[in-house]
């Protein structure tokens, strides 16, 4: 069980900046090469010093999400720590974005549009994707039990979070937050992270 570092032994103060540092590097990098650009920055900050090496050897380091990706710039942005967040959120090496956290609520075009917003509040932040398709929508929707396919799209019209783009009834319709839908999509996340 991992724990949060107190700081005590002086050569695993070094390992711990080594390895944080390595993490920053590692971000930078496609997903694909985060566990390689993990394991090299890894070797080259401790090159030179007298920390312990991880144990380990030579397999492959590795680099979860919790720490990697645009989930940290959601965190940041929340002033939350990662790892909570990663409790409630999930991008896949893919970039699919799933909300894990609960809503509370009875109505489910409210807790249709909620869940639509916070998706596309973490696409907007994490992938800097400021568009999100219907059919995003529709299968978070179905996830979180809140799907009605009769007035799906039309709870998204009255609401005044998401802003729809693309011709009505068009199978290429995107939704886009709005300014309130911003702060709405902040406070029902960080609500989440909180529970």
């Amino acid at each position: 069980m991992a724990t949060a570092f107190d700081g005590g032994d002086e050569k695993l103060k070094a390992l711990h900046t080594a390895v944080e540092g390595a993490v920053a590097f590692a971000e930078e990098w496609p997903s694909t090469y985060r566990e390689q650009a993990f394991k090299l920055a890894v070797e080259q900050l401790l090159s030179g010093t007298d920390a312990p090496i991880p144990a380990g050897g030579n397999g492959p380091t590795p680099v979860t999400p919790i720490v990697t990706g645009g989930l940290r710039t959601v965190a940041k942005d929340l002033e939350v720590d990662a790892r909570l967040l990663s409790r409630a959120v999930e991008i896949s090496d893919e970039g699919k974005v799933s909300v894990l956290g609960r809503i509370e609520g009875r109505a489910k075009a409210d807790l249709a549009v909620q869940y639509a917003a916070v998706l596309c509040y973490v696409k907007e932040r994490a992938l800097n994707q400021l568009d999100t398709p219907i059919e995003e929508l529709r299968e978070q929707a179905k996830a979180h039990g809140c799907y009605d396919g009769k007035n799906f799209t039309a709870a998204f019209r009255r609401s005044d979070l998401l802003r729809e783009l693309g011709e009505k009834g068009s199978q290429a319709r995107t939704y886009r937050l709005s300014a309130k839908g911003l702060e709405e999509a902040k406070a029902l996340l960080k609500k989440m992270i909180e529970e």
